[in-house]
Parts: structure tokens; C-alpha cells; sequence
């Protein structure tokens, strides 16, 4: 199970992230939904390859895919419950926030 942080802490962590040496330059390594530790993944929760584009509650958040076969694409990152899934491309997603505003 994931350990709990605070949202101020989990902000420096995403913050920190893009930060490390290579994370925005190593391909996206999913291309598939991915169920996360302690839901039959193994241990590796990467998201190298991708920038975080907004929060959507409760710890989950958006991220874009810059490098690796989904490039474009916009993955739901829910580390705690739900893993890495896959969503709708940039345009559409952006379109849909656009609406929902």
C-alpha cells in the first residue's frame, strides 16, 4: 500500500521529479494499463517520460506522455487505487477540460 503524504508534500514530490537527471528524456515505459504495486504490479511505478498536468482529486492526477510509443497521450496516474491508465489523446482531453470549466 502506498504511504500517505500530505498535498504539500506530494506537490515537492512531483515538482522534484522532473528534476532528476534523464526523467524527461527515458521513453514512457507502459503501453498498456499498468495496476500499480500491491494490485499485481511489481514494484516499478515509473512515470519517467511524462509531465503532470493537473491534479483530479484525492491524489490522482493527469500526465502527459512526451517520450515512449504514447507520445501525445494522456494516462490517469492514481498510484494508490487504480494505477497508470490510459486516456484520450492531448487535444481531447484538453478540449474536454476546456468544457468543463
Amino acid at each position: 500500500m502506498a504511504e500517505e503524504v500530505d498535498d504539500e508534500e506530494a506537490l515537492h514530490d512531483l515538482r522534484a521529479e522532473c528534476l532528476h537527471v534523464g526523467f524527461l528524456a527515458t521513453p514512457f515505459p507502459h503501453t498498456s494499463a499498468w495496476p500499480g504495486p500491491g494490485r499485481g504490479g511489481d514494484a516499478d511505478y515509473s512515470v519517467a517520460g511524462t509531465l503532470v498536468l493537473g491534479e483530479t482529486g484525492c491524489g490522482t492526477f493527469s500526465r502527459l506522455v512526451i517520450t515512449g510509443s504514447h507520445v501525445g497521450q494522456v494516462w490517469l496516474d492514481d498510484r494508490s487505487w487504480g494505477g497508470l491508465t490510459p486516456g484520450p489523446d492531448f487535444r481531447d482531453w484538453y478540449t474536454a477540460w476546456l468544457t468543463s470549466t
